[in-house]
Protein backbone atom coordinates (compact mmCIF):
# COMPACT_ATOMS: atom_id res chain seq x y z
CA UNK A 1 0.00 0.00 0.00
CA UNK A 2 1.32 3.37 -1.05
CA UNK A 3 1.19 6.04 1.29
CA UNK A 4 0.25 9.38 -0.19
CA UNK A 5 0.61 12.10 2.43
CA UNK A 6 3.33 14.36 2.49
CA UNK A 7 5.48 13.65 5.37
CA UNK A 8 8.12 15.62 7.57
CA UNK A 9 10.02 13.55 9.80
CA UNK A 10 12.64 14.65 12.43
CA UNK A 11 15.25 13.43 14.81
CA UNK A 12 17.53 15.20 17.06
CA UNK A 13 17.72 12.21 20.02
CA UNK A 14 20.95 11.47 20.05
CA UNK A 15 24.49 12.18 18.44
CA UNK A 16 23.13 13.46 15.06
CA UNK A 17 20.22 15.89 13.64
CA UNK A 18 18.70 14.19 10.61
CA UNK A 19 15.06 15.48 8.56
CA UNK A 20 13.09 13.48 6.11
CA UNK A 21 10.19 14.42 3.49
CA UNK A 22 8.35 11.93 1.99
CA UNK A 23 6.86 13.95 -0.56
CA UNK A 24 4.90 12.27 -4.15
CA UNK A 25 5.93 9.11 -2.29
CA UNK A 26 9.73 9.47 -2.28
CA UNK A 27 12.09 9.84 0.51
CA UNK A 28 14.37 13.40 0.33
CA UNK A 29 16.89 13.31 3.52
CA UNK A 30 19.19 15.49 5.21
CA UNK A 31 21.88 13.93 8.15
CA UNK A 32 24.36 15.60 9.93
CA UNK A 33 26.43 14.43 12.65
CA UNK A 34 26.61 16.92 15.78
CA UNK A 35 26.71 16.48 19.72
CA UNK A 36 25.23 20.35 19.65
CA UNK A 37 23.44 22.91 18.14
CA UNK A 38 21.24 20.54 17.68
CA UNK A 39 18.05 23.14 17.38
CA UNK A 40 19.93 25.16 15.03
CA UNK A 41 21.08 22.58 12.77
CA UNK A 42 17.46 21.16 12.84
CA UNK A 43 15.76 24.71 11.60
CA UNK A 44 18.23 25.38 8.77
CA UNK A 45 17.90 21.56 7.37
CA UNK A 46 13.67 21.84 7.90
CA UNK A 47 14.00 25.12 5.59
CA UNK A 48 16.85 23.02 3.17
CA UNK A 49 14.33 20.26 2.62
CA UNK A 50 11.59 22.16 2.08
CA UNK A 51 13.00 25.02 -0.46
CA UNK A 52 14.90 21.64 -2.28
CA UNK A 53 11.07 20.51 -3.06
CA UNK A 54 9.49 23.74 -3.31
CA UNK A 55 7.34 23.30 -0.78
CA UNK A 56 6.19 24.94 2.60
CA UNK A 57 4.89 23.89 5.96
CA UNK A 58 1.41 24.24 4.74
CA UNK A 59 1.76 21.07 2.52
CA UNK A 60 2.83 18.99 5.13
CA UNK A 61 -0.07 16.63 5.95
CA UNK A 62 1.72 14.54 8.98
CA UNK A 63 4.89 15.36 11.16
CA UNK A 64 7.00 12.32 12.76
CA UNK A 65 9.56 12.52 15.26
CA UNK A 66 11.86 10.67 17.61
CA UNK A 67 10.60 11.03 21.66
CA UNK A 68 13.47 9.22 23.35
CA UNK A 69 15.09 7.81 24.89
CA UNK A 70 18.49 10.00 24.34
CA UNK A 71 19.90 12.92 25.18
CA UNK A 72 17.68 15.14 27.46
CA UNK A 73 18.13 18.37 25.74
CA UNK A 74 17.99 16.23 22.51
CA UNK A 75 14.59 14.65 22.99
CA UNK A 76 13.09 18.34 23.95
CA UNK A 77 14.83 19.61 20.95
CA UNK A 78 12.81 17.18 18.66
CA UNK A 79 9.60 17.13 20.45
CA UNK A 80 9.73 21.35 20.63
CA UNK A 81 10.07 21.90 17.08
CA UNK A 82 7.81 19.26 15.73
CA UNK A 83 5.09 20.13 18.27
CA UNK A 84 5.24 23.96 17.58
CA UNK A 85 5.34 23.41 14.02
CA UNK A 86 1.81 21.17 14.54
CA UNK A 87 0.39 23.94 16.35
CA UNK A 88 0.61 26.79 14.39
CA UNK A 89 0.32 24.91 10.77
CA UNK A 90 -2.67 23.01 12.77
CA UNK A 91 -1.04 19.71 11.01
CA UNK A 92 -1.31 16.29 12.92
CA UNK A 93 1.86 14.87 14.77
CA UNK A 94 3.03 11.23 15.84
CA UNK A 95 5.97 10.21 18.04
CA UNK A 96 8.29 6.94 18.11
CA UNK A 97 10.81 5.48 20.76
CA UNK A 98 14.19 5.88 19.78
CA UNK A 99 15.26 3.02 19.94
CA UNK A 100 11.95 1.08 17.92
CA UNK A 101 13.49 3.58 15.13
CA UNK A 102 16.90 2.21 15.61
CA UNK A 103 15.52 -0.73 15.33
CA UNK A 104 13.90 -0.05 12.13
CA UNK A 105 17.11 1.11 10.79
CA UNK A 106 18.54 -2.30 11.62
CA UNK A 107 15.60 -3.79 9.37
CA UNK A 108 16.60 -1.68 6.63
CA UNK A 109 20.21 -2.54 6.76
CA UNK A 110 20.12 -6.13 7.26
CA UNK A 111 16.45 -7.79 7.38
CA UNK A 112 16.80 -9.29 10.83
CA UNK A 113 13.75 -9.33 12.30
CA UNK A 114 15.24 -9.26 16.20
CA UNK A 115 16.77 -6.73 17.57
CA UNK A 116 19.18 -6.09 20.56
CA UNK A 117 19.32 -2.42 21.09
CA UNK A 118 22.42 -1.67 23.68
CA UNK A 119 22.75 2.17 23.06
CA UNK A 120 25.65 3.46 25.04
CA UNK A 121 25.15 6.48 25.76
CA UNK A 122 28.11 6.87 28.57
CA UNK A 123 30.24 4.37 30.91
CA UNK A 124 27.48 4.25 33.03
CA UNK A 125 24.14 5.16 30.65
CA UNK A 126 23.32 2.12 28.66
CA UNK A 127 19.37 2.25 26.76
CA UNK A 128 18.71 -1.36 26.35
CA UNK A 129 15.37 -2.92 24.50
CA UNK A 130 14.49 -6.18 22.88
CA UNK A 131 12.20 -5.35 19.98
CA UNK A 132 10.42 -8.29 17.69
CA UNK A 133 9.08 -7.48 14.20
CA UNK A 134 5.53 -8.89 13.48
CA UNK A 135 3.97 -9.86 10.46
CA UNK A 136 2.73 -6.68 9.56
CA UNK A 137 6.04 -4.87 9.47
CA UNK A 138 5.34 -3.47 12.77
CA UNK A 139 8.23 -2.95 16.19
CA UNK A 140 6.80 -4.38 19.28
CA UNK A 141 8.76 -4.05 22.36
CA UNK A 142 8.42 -0.75 23.88
CA UNK A 143 8.04 -2.45 27.34
CA UNK A 144 11.37 -3.73 27.16
CA UNK A 145 12.83 -0.39 27.22
CA UNK A 146 15.10 -0.21 30.20
CA UNK A 147 18.21 2.05 31.71
CA UNK A 148 21.25 0.06 33.08
CA UNK A 149 24.25 1.17 34.44
CA UNK A 150 26.13 -2.19 33.87
CA UNK A 151 26.92 -3.77 30.56
CA UNK A 152 27.37 -7.18 32.01
CA UNK A 153 24.07 -6.96 33.15
CA UNK A 154 23.13 -7.12 29.47
CA UNK A 155 25.32 -9.65 28.63
CA UNK A 156 23.68 -11.89 31.12
CA UNK A 157 20.20 -10.72 29.76
CA UNK A 158 21.33 -11.80 25.64
CA UNK A 159 22.39 -15.19 27.12
CA UNK A 160 19.13 -16.20 27.82
CA UNK A 161 18.22 -15.85 24.06
CA UNK A 162 18.76 -18.06 20.97
CA UNK A 163 18.27 -17.37 17.25
CA UNK A 164 19.80 -14.78 15.10
CA UNK A 165 19.71 -10.88 16.73
CA UNK A 166 21.23 -7.74 15.07
CA UNK A 167 22.60 -5.70 18.14
CA UNK A 168 22.55 -1.90 17.93
CA UNK A 169 24.90 0.44 19.78
CA UNK A 170 27.49 -1.19 21.20
CA UNK A 171 30.99 0.02 20.86
CA UNK A 172 32.53 -3.56 21.14
CA UNK A 173 31.17 -7.13 20.47
CA UNK A 174 29.80 -9.52 23.59
CA UNK A 175 32.03 -12.45 23.87
CA UNK A 176 29.45 -15.30 23.94
CA UNK A 177 29.99 -18.49 23.50
CA UNK A 178 26.88 -20.13 23.22
CA UNK A 179 26.29 -21.73 19.76
CA UNK A 180 22.33 -21.26 19.68
CA UNK A 181 22.43 -17.51 19.29
CA UNK A 182 23.80 -15.60 16.56
CA UNK A 183 24.77 -12.04 16.99
CA UNK A 184 25.18 -10.02 14.14
CA UNK A 185 26.80 -6.97 15.04
CA UNK A 186 25.97 -3.20 13.12
CA UNK A 187 27.53 -0.19 13.28
CA UNK A 188 24.46 1.77 14.00
CA UNK A 189 24.81 4.59 16.51
CA UNK A 190 21.99 6.94 15.97
CA UNK A 191 18.83 7.11 14.42
CA UNK A 192 18.32 8.85 10.89
CA UNK A 193 14.60 10.28 10.18
CA UNK A 194 14.54 8.44 6.77
CA UNK A 195 13.72 5.41 8.86
CA UNK A 196 11.26 7.60 10.82
CA UNK A 197 9.73 7.77 7.27
CA UNK A 198 10.28 3.93 6.50
CA UNK A 199 8.36 3.07 9.79
CA UNK A 200 5.62 5.90 9.63
CA UNK A 201 4.59 4.09 6.42
CA UNK A 202 4.39 1.00 7.36
CA UNK A 203 2.22 2.19 10.64
CA UNK A 204 -0.06 4.35 8.68
CA UNK A 205 -1.29 0.92 6.91
CA UNK A 206 -2.84 -0.07 9.92
CA UNK A 207 -3.49 2.91 12.03
CA UNK A 208 -5.46 6.47 11.50
CA UNK A 209 -3.99 9.03 12.63
CA UNK A 210 -6.42 11.97 13.74
CA UNK A 211 -6.84 15.21 12.44
CA UNK A 212 -7.41 16.53 15.72
CA UNK A 213 -4.27 18.21 17.19
CA UNK A 214 -2.51 16.28 19.87
CA UNK A 215 0.26 16.19 22.03
CA UNK A 216 3.58 13.74 21.96
CA UNK A 217 5.77 13.83 25.30
CA UNK A 218 9.15 12.64 25.95
CA UNK A 219 9.98 9.06 26.51
CA UNK A 220 12.40 8.97 29.40
CA UNK A 221 14.09 6.25 31.33
CA UNK A 222 15.79 8.18 34.10
CA UNK A 223 16.13 5.53 36.76
CA UNK A 224 19.00 2.84 35.94
CA UNK A 225 18.86 -0.77 37.18
CA UNK A 226 21.42 -1.79 39.06
CA UNK A 227 22.61 -5.41 40.46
Amino acid sequence: MNVKKTILALDTSVYSCSTSLLYKEKTYSLFMPCAKNHEKNILNMIKTILEKKQITLNQIDLIACTVGPGSFTGIRIAIGVSQTISIIYKIPIIGFSTLKILSEQSWNINKINRVFVILQISQKQIFWAKYLKNKFGLWAGNHTEKHFDNLNIITKMIKNHTGTWSVIGLRSNIKISKKSIKLFYTRISTPHAKDIISYTKKYLQYNKISNRLNYIYPRYLLHPVSH
